[in-house]
């Protein structure tokens, strides 16, 4: 299993779904078929068998751009495989495969994005001096407990070293 985007009809994350792991590409969704009613049930949505890129602040799945280049594969295919049915003297050069592209966009204006991101104020030298105090002091503990399971450690071998010259009567 895997997880499927679903998207609204621009294109827009709504939701994720687990899906077989064979599914690929965008399939349309649409409303619950009425029973009574002949008319087809208009799409509402795609579910999209496609990782989202990370890094976006709201995902939008490019179908366009998916299109194209699922075109363009198929057209590579066909003429990949008229390339091989010639004979190796004939052939000319080979075709080459289409780069991907990303299909998955950022959907929110740039604008939109930078009222999103805060502005975090200076900090104060007061609020560095304390970060930093901090900091020290965290090390300091880090290294003292260090400290004491060395000593710990030393106690305990020292222990041991008794209790082996106790047990061969040596002291």
């Amino acid at each position: 299993m895997k997880e499927a985007i679903i998207t609204d009809l621009n294109g827009l994350f709504i939701d994720v779904e687990l899906v077989d792991d064979n599914e690929t590409g965008y399939l349309p969704l649409s409303a619950p078929d009425d029973p009574y009613d002949n008319e087809v049930a208009p799409i509402t949505g795609y579910r999209v068998a496609l990782p989202v890129t990370p890094g976006f602040y709201r995902p939008r799945f490019d179908r366009e751009a998916y299109d194209a280049h699922q075109a363009s594969l198929s057209s590579y295919v066909v003429a990949k495989a008229a390339w091989l049915a010639l004979p190796e003297g004939e052939r000319g050069p080979e075709p080459t495969a289409p780069a991907s592209t990303a299909y998955w966009v950022e959907g929110l204006a740039p604008e939109d994005i930078a009222a999103l991101q805060l502005t975090l104020p200076r900090p104060s030298p007061e609020q560095v001096r304390i970060r930093q105090l901090e900091t020290d002091n965290a090390t300091l503990l880090l290294s003292q407990a260090e400290t004491e399971a060395r000593l710990q450690k030393s106690e305990q071998d020292h222990a041991g070293l008794l209790l082996a010259l106790v047990e061969g009567g040596v002291i």
